[in-house]
């Protein structure tokens, strides 16, 4: 059973009333992420938090938005990000993306979608809102992206691999094509099983990558992983 807190060097996540908890998706695609140059920084979906944290960590001169809809999970986030230690430039917006407007745009938006499309809904509905697609399609993630993205901004998330074809095709309906691709296994030995994407709105050569997380087994984790979350996990 989940843990009701989740600890990291520098911030404490509490998640006993969010319906998803921290785990290996959100830590890796958080320490994928290219922060550079970040000074306004979406979070969708942000669920406990974490990746609203992880960004306020790795980004320290931007000011990080972050937006749930579910009221519960809202709650917690935000009181997570009262918590730490950049509680002035961390605000959660209980609110749905799609109907988001903001006086200006961000130049990194990040997301941890829901994206089990074709799936078998979820049995507890906040758990079925938090993992399946049918709240929030590819293409009204694209298009609430498209809209609140700098010219110039880049966006970022994490997905199954087989659902990577469906979403390059709805991106670039909205004008977002890829420039960076991560292919990632959590065990060496089994297949690949999630990928890390980030657009923007030029294209070009896309930067191919590839991370393994665990060599063996559970936490024996590669020195390449090791070093991408360093910063972030405790014992490391």
């Amino acid at each position: 059973m989940p843990k009701p807190s989740f600890r990291f060097k520098q911030f404490t996540i509490r998640q006993d009333r969010c319906a998803l908890k921290v785990g290996t998706d959100g830590v890796l695609f958080g320490a994928w992420v290219n922060y550079g140059g970040a000074q306004r920084i979406l979070d969708i979906g942000t669920g406990t938090g974490v990746l609203a944290l992880i960004a306020a960590q790795r980004a320290p001169r931007a000011t990080v938005d972050a937006v749930e809809i579910d009221d519960a999970a809202a709650e917690q986030a935000a009181e997570n990000a009262a918590a730490s230690p950049w509680s002035v430039r961390v605000r959660v917006h209980r609110m749905d993306v799609r109907r988001m407007n903001a006086s200006e745009p961000f130049d990194l938006i990040i997301c941890n979608p829901p994206y089990y499309a074709g799936y078998s809904t979820a049995a507890d509905e906040r758990m079925g809102l938090a993992k399946h697609s049918d709240e929030l399609l590819f293409d009204e993630l694209t298009a609430a992206v498209g809209r609140l993205l700098a010219p110039h901004g880049r966006f970022a998330l994490i997905i199954p691999m087989n659902r990577e074809k469906a979403f390059i095709a709805e991106a670039g309906h909205r004008s977002l094509f890829p420039i960076r691709r991560c292919v990632v296994r959590y065990v060496a030995h089994r297949p690949a099983k999630r990928v890390l994407l980030e657009l923007d709105r030029t294209g070009g050569e896309v930067k191919e990558e590839e991370l393994t997380v665990e060599a063996t087994g559970p936490f024996d984790y590669t020195p390449e992983y090791r070093g991408m979350i360093s910063d972030l996990m405790l014992n490391l």
